[in-house]
């Protein structure tokens, strides 16, 4: 097989350039890929009853940001803080969340009763140029990855 017709690898400038024209920074990426790890594990990192009264929000330099609807549910949400930093280290593999700030505010997630909506999925529209980098990726499963991170942006 020729090198010709090989597909080669996407150069991280490249990537990053792309993203910068998005928007987006390394970190700012990170980060949101952070909150929606946390965000699909939180009924299992705080239990399905103060999951459905809470969401991971954002973070910001090291502090996890929870919201949460009641002042109740902040004082028992505090509670279980060494929990909470026990499973952020454990699913995001480092050390980027040391604090927890929990406020009162409106949580977007729904009661749990009935099937909820799943949020549309933004899909590839717009973002041809970021979808050739990640066709000239030849390793498949770091191609799917990085298709599916480009569906989520």
């Amino acid at each position: 097989m020729s090198s010709e017709n090989l597909p080669h690898k996407i150069r991280s400038e490249e990537f990053r350039a792309m993203l910068g024209e998005l928007g987006f920074t390394e970190e700012s990426l990170y980060a949101k890929i952070a909150i929606q790890t946390l965000a699909k594990r939180w009924p299992d990192i705080i239990g399905p009853i103060y999951a459905n009264q809470s969401e991971p929000f954002s973070i910001q330099d090291d502090t996890l940001i929870v919201i949460t609807s009641h002042a109740a549910y902040k004082q028992e949400i505090l509670f279980l803080k060494k929990r909470i930093l026990n499973h952020c280290y454990r699913y995001l593999k480092e050390n980027t969340v040391k604090k927890i700030e929990v406020r009162i505010g409106n949580v977007s997630r729904k009661d749990s009763k009935g099937p909820q909506p799943s949020a549309p999925k933004t899909g590839l529209e717009g973002k041809q140029d970021l979808v050739s980098l990640a066709e000239k990726e030849t390793d498949p499963i770091a191609k799917k990855r990085l298709l599916d991170l480009i569906e989520y942006l």
